[in-house]
């Protein structure tokens, strides 16, 4: 194979990667209509993990392009904007509790204008390294889908909260760091213990949903340390 049609079949590969993640967030959102909700749970946990493969590999290969870019774009704002939001709704139940039809649609509304804003600022403002500014959608879908799998008995204003602080954290401007710079910096055995732990526990999504709220913490610890140490320069 030439170096021109390797160079094509890579790119190829890695948009059709892209591609997986937007409809495996399709099938959320039709998983969520057909009041499958655990499903459209997982689905959207598989769309984070398909989501993490796509840039690594463009990198590698050397494939990254403006088009990539756009079709990553426009897939997250369906697998975990849309789907998420739909998710969202629909497990808060206003059909089955006291909560307004209005409420849980204005939380629904919140998560999904504030992932568009998420995302056209991430492709519009230049990032600091190793930071993200706000919560990234991806570690918001997937807050939601954990929670939902580890908690199914919250329901009603303990969803539309939980959806109203995720909305609020995504458009924030508190600094998460990417998991991609952070994790390799992690010695192998702390990988091997969660590993051994998560494996050995019959609660293997809370110790997810541990960690997940570690994350959501880590945004404005970070911000309030750099305010300090800029304080005591």
């Amino acid at each position: 194979m030439s170096k021109h049609k390797q160079h094509r079949f890579h790119f190829i590969i890695v948009n059709c990667v892209t591609g997986i993640n937007l409809v495996l967030g399709l099938l959320s959102v039709i998983a969520v209509a057909n009041d499958q909700l655990t499903l459209a749970a997982g689905l959207l946990l598989s769309c984070a993990v398909v989501d993490g493969l796509d840039g690594p590999l463009a990198r590698r290969w050397d494939v990254s392009s403006d088009f990539g870019a756009q079709f990553d774009s426009l897939a997250d704002m369906t697998s975990f904007i849309v789907a998420g939001g739909a998710l969202a709704y629909f497990w808060a139940d206003p059909a089955e509790t006291s909560i307004p039809v209005f409420a849980a649609a204005v939380a629904a509304g919140a998560y999904v204008l504030a992932g568009a804003i998420r995302l056209a600022r991430y492709n519009t403002t230049p990032s600091r390294p190793g930071y993200f500014q706000g919560m990234p959608t991806t570690v918001v879908s997937s807050i939601v889908a954990i929670t939902l799998l580890t908690h199914k008995d919250l329901q009603g204003y303990g969803v539309v909260l939980l959806v109203l602080l995720l909305s609020a954290l995504m458009v924030s401007v508190f600094p998460y760091p990417r998991l991609s710079a952070f994790l390799p910096r992690l010695p192998r055995w702390v990988y091997l213990l969660l590993l051994a732990a998560t494996l050995a526990s019959d609660h293997r999504f809370q110790i997810v949903w541990v960690g997940t709220l570690l994350y959501l913490a880590s945004g404005p610890i970070i911000s309030v340390r750099y305010r300090l140490a800029s304080r005591s320069r």
